[in-house]
């Protein structure tokens, strides 16, 4: 009987993927935004960058955040080896979010925008707002996924806590109705 291993938190990692451009001097605010593959966060990302940033003295960071991958354990006597699957899984992971953070930085740019791109792997929730201090940002942009009440308060929004935990103003930017995001 297989079974997943309580695991210890695993150690963060944040990893500079775009770095900004060297025409680019020191920004007046540092706007976070936190991407994923959603089209929320497409809307969200594009949201910002049309009605927020002020390309001439704003420097954004880009946040996205990929899983821990964790090992499936077998109890008793018998021991499986998951190593090779496990590195296979978080190199593809972190592929996937090395490329994630690039693509939106190249949907602007890079000689216009001030622009950072930081992968990070653990908890969204704990990862992002850790981040969003340690950067000293102004202002997080982030999607929602467009949860009711009922859903939010069983599953966990990675937004609503962000709202509640962070010092800075968090922003949710929502499509209109000629704007509903499908998926």
């Amino acid at each position: 009987m297989a079974a997943t291993a309580p695991a210890a938190p695993a150690p963060s990692i944040h990893e500079d993927v775009v770095e900004p451009h060297e025409s680019h001097s020191a920004p007046t605010r540092t706007i976070a935004i936190a991407v994923d593959s959603s089209s929320y966060s497409e809307y969200a990302f594009n949201w910002a960058i049309q009605n927020i940033i002020r390309p001439e003295t704003d420097q954004i960071v880009l946040l996205n955040v990929r899983p821990v991958v964790s090992i499936p354990a077998v109890y008793g006597t018998l021991y499986v080896d998951y190593s090779k699957e496990f590195e296979e899984m978080e190199t593809a992971n972190r592929k996937e979010s090395h490329d994630l953070l690039r693509a939106f930085a190249a949907k602007v740019p890079a000689n216009k925008y001030n622009m950072r791109g930081v992968a990070l792997r653990g908890d969204p929730r704990d990862e992002i707002a850790y981040k969003v201090e340690d950067i000293k940002a102004d202002m997080l942009i982030v999607g929602s996924r467009g949860l009711g009440a009922l859903k939010r308060a069983f599953l966990g929004s990675v937004s609503d806590y962000l709202v509640h935990h962070l010092k800075v103003p968090v922003l949710i930017p929502r499509p209109s109705e000629d704007e509903k995001i499908k998926g």
